[in-house]
């Protein structure tokens, strides 16, 4: 069977002991005062709820490694940021964790959308390039097809650009 990173990270995190509530309530105060031990501390010795929260979302949706980093990078800014101080705690680490996992897959949810509506635009650009093409006698300009689709001639020329950026990367 193939090893992922994910099977390495897995491997790698059951060698770090977990940090218990009152190790927690102890590096807290440290941490946020600068304490760089104490900071790694916590950060490796919650990266457990990390890889939870990024097997809970990942799904199939995204990479696990996405969401492991994403998540990562919210436990290290609990870790070292003040406004979370006063809330300093377990639960409040999981929700940061989740909440910014929740955000990256929105964000590429949003992108994927995009993705499709650019798509889906460049095909009807496509599609009445070749009509213009056969009723013209000639290739359509820029203004010629924004008139037939209802845009602006700038957007239609900025998305043939990437359509021929596209052809040319192939």
């Amino acid at each position: 069977m193939k090893d992922t990173s994910r099977d390495f990270l897995e491997r790698e995190l059951s060698q770090i002991s977990r940090c218990t509530e009152e190790e927690m309530d102890a590096l807290f105060p440290a941490a946020y005062s600068g304490d760089t031990e104490a900071v790694s501390r916590l950060v490796e010795g919650n990266m457990y709820r990390v890889m939870e929260a990024a097997a809970y979302y990942a799904k199939g949706k995204v990479h696990f490694m996405d969401l492991v980093q994403e998540g990562n990078l919210a436990l290290f800014l609990f870790c070292t940021s003040e406004e979370y101080y006063q809330e300093a705690s377990p639960w409040r680490m999981d929700a940061a964790i989740r909440e910014a996992m929740e955000a990256f897959l929105e964000s590429e949810e949003e992108a994927q959308k995009a993705g499709e509506e650019l798509k889906t635009m460049l095909n009807v650009i496509d599609e009445v390039c070749v009509r213009l093409t056969e009723d013209l006698g000639r290739e359509p300009t820029a203004e010629e097809v924004a008139e037939k689709i209802g845009r602006d001639p700038s957007d239609v020329k900025y998305l043939m650009r990437i359509a021929l950026s596209a052809v040319k990367k192939d």
